[in-house]
């Protein structure tokens, strides 16, 4: 499975108009990836057929697999179109937030019952789990703010509301098994970001009541005691460990809170303040793959305001706004818009495109602001906190949507990027 794994990511699509031999290389690479996440029904596959194959999830659409003839056909095709999209899960609740793992086989989900302030981390080590692991079976607690660490594609961190006074903790897992408090005392340790050193440092950075704390440990105990930062929220590490994204406090009025977007250089102790409207909104700055630049949501002032996607510079700031009247989800700030694997785009739903309860995928490009709408099937609704896989070069993409009552998860294919 290991071995296959690494064989689609290594032989991903080419870009549009490929010659005959990429065309291969695309219809290869989707065979590979449809069928190695998932059991085959027992039959050897004919030349140049699938076969009868059993992906054991519900197909939306299409009702089968595609034959290899389609699937020629749709990598040849310019435009970017979905070939098959299935429902990866859904059992009753409301699920949210899906997260790809750096190494993009893993995929962690919240299932919330906001009202209930009910919430549990559960993960599929493999899309071919029958069902996601709830992280910690035998905790009643409330968590969140689930983050993969990086680079290690099995490490990560959360937030855990242990008591009812709102204490928060910040829980740690090296390698997958039952993750440890790294955090204690009073107070709201949230929104936590881990990097692993190729010394064994572990270092995490998180958010303590509004004020951003920095600490590391390696195997033999703690390296640094914890540190403030900054006043600010949302960290995330560059892939190096070398810059911390943020957002960092300007201002307050009450409970309102204006933040600067801010990349911090951990060697040279020097910030870049990314420009934005001093009146606007920001919040859930990500990295781009390669590092280079910024993406967040910016919305000017007003709560009916619509939301847009700015991307910037990450050592010079600039940058423009894209996407037009974003989805954004109101409930958990945690995740922020979505980069394809290769850096050139950000992918999003978008309230301006909706026809009723239907709202179609758009990717928009980074360096001309040209925006494509990409179509899937309009049985499913209201969808949301979009995720692509970051290191799969045949676009598959998490969702979550409504196929009903409930918010089930959902995960798309396309033709290529």
């Amino acid at each position: 499975m290991k071995k296959m794994d690494h064989r689609m990511s290594s032989r991903g699509f080419n870009r549009a108009d490929p010659t005959r031999r990429g065309v291969a290389r695309m219809v290869l690479g989707m065979m590979i990836c449809l069928t190695w996440l998932y059991p085959i029904s027992g039959q050897s596959l004919l030349e140049g057929e699938f076969g009868d194959i059993d992906l054991g999830r519900q197909l939306v659409e299409p009702k089968r697999l595609p034959t290899l003839k389609e699937l020629r056909e749709a990598v040849r095709k310019p435009q970017m179109a979905s070939v098959l999209m299935f429902k990866l899960y859904g059992d009753g609740h409301n699920y949210y937030l899906p997260v790809w793992s750096g190494d993009g086989h893993r995929l962690a989900l919240q299932r919330s019952d906001l009202q209930a302030r009910s919430s549990k981390l559960l993960v599929f080590q493999t899309l071919s789990q029958a069902a996601p692991t709830q992280i910690d079976e035998a905790s009643t607690a409330y968590d969140s703010s689930f983050r993969w660490g990086m680079p290690s594609a099995t490490s990560f961190v959360f937030a855990r509301i242990e008591s009812s006074d709102g204490e928060t903790q910040v829980y740690f897992s090296p390698d997958g098994t039952a993750p440890l408090a790294k955090t204690s005392g009073n107070g709201r340790h949230t929104t936590p970001s881990l990097y692993e050193r190729t010394d064994g440092i572990w270092r995490l950075v998180y958010e303590d009541d509004g004020q951003l704390i920095h600490q590391a440990w390696n195997a033999d105990g703690p390296v640094e005691a914890p540190v403030p930062l900054a006043r600010g929220a949302s960290p995330r590490w560059h892939r190096e460990g070398t810059r911390l994204l943020f957002t960092r406090e300007r201002s307050r009025s009450g409970p309102a809170i204006i933040y600067d977007i801010v990349v911090r250089n951990l060697q040279k102790e020097t910030d870049v303040v990314l420009p934005t409207d001093p009146s606007h909104t920001v919040r859930s700055p990500t990295w781009s793959p390669d590092g280079d630049h910024v993406a967040f949501y910016v919305r000017p002032p007003g709560e009916s305001k619509p939301w847009k996607i700015q991307v910037a510079s990450a050592q010079e700031g600039g940058g423009r706004p894209l996407g037009e009247d974003v989805v954004v989800n109101p409930n958990f700030g945690g995740e922020g818009p979505a980069w394809q694997p290769d850096g050139r785009r950000v992918w999003f739903f978008s309230h301006a495109k909706r026809k009723q309860a239907y709202y179609p995928l758009l990717a928009a490009d980074i360096e001309t602001g040209a925006t494509t709408l990409v179509d899937y099937p309009t049985r499913c609704t209201g969808p949301n906190d979009l995720a692509v896989n970051p290191a799969c070069e045949v676009p598959e993409m998490a969702f979550v949507a409504h196929d009903g009552r409930p918010q089930d998860v959902f995960v798309l294919f396309l033709n290529h990027y």
